[in-house]
């Protein structure tokens, strides 16, 4: 069943996309810590694809990992293609509504988060990006997931406080439904 998205819920989107934007342009490159670093697009590619909207997840997979891809010094087209194939899996497993905050949403980010990083590294060293192993997986793909999944938390809380309201509607709906029968 489709949802309306009120204007304050929009409102919150925007704010969502353009902090990670900002973020990931201002302060991610600057930020190091144990060869890891923070990926805001993974972030905001991994809560919109909780959602369960498959399309939107990929349009929104492909242009965070493009944007990812023209702010590094990486291969074009391998981020963006790592987040849309990526979060078009999380979306398609993920029932509509799941971004409100739970256990069961953070343990999805987290694992989207773990799967991307490390196989991107693993890409880099495939590609001659990375000649060293122990760097490429674990400084670079382990320290960056768990970066990136630690930062990823407040994002989800952020973006599942607008879901929130929809979601105890959808049960209120639900409840009076069955009333009826």
């Amino acid at each position: 069943m489709a949802y309306a998205v009120t204007g304050a819920e929009r409102r919150l989107e925007g704010a969502l996309i353009a902090a990670a934007v900002v973020l990931q342009l201002a302060l991610a490159p600057q930020i190091s810590i144990a060869g890891g670093r923070i990926n805001f697009m993974l972030i905001l590619a991994a809560v919109t694809a909780l959602d369960g909207n498959e399309r939107g997840a990929v349009l929104t997979g492909f242009a965070c990992g493009l944007l990812y891809d023209l702010s590094a010094p990486v291969p074009i087209g391998l981020m963006a293609l790592m987040l849309t194939l990526a979060s078009f899996a999380l979306a398609r497993v993920s029932p509509p509504g799941s971004s409100v905050p739970s256990l069961a949403s953070i343990r999805s980010v987290v694992m989207f988060s773990f799967a991307v990083s490390i196989l991107y590294a693993l890409l880099l060293m495939l590609m001659g990006r990375e000649s060293d192993p122990f760097v490429a997986l674990v400084e670079h793909g382990l320290t960056s997931a768990i970066l990136t999944a630690l930062i990823a938390v407040p994002f989800l809380f952020v973006k599942g406080s607008g879901n929130a309201k929809r979601a105890g509607a959808r049960r209120l709906r639900s409840v009076r439904l069955k009333e009826r029968r």
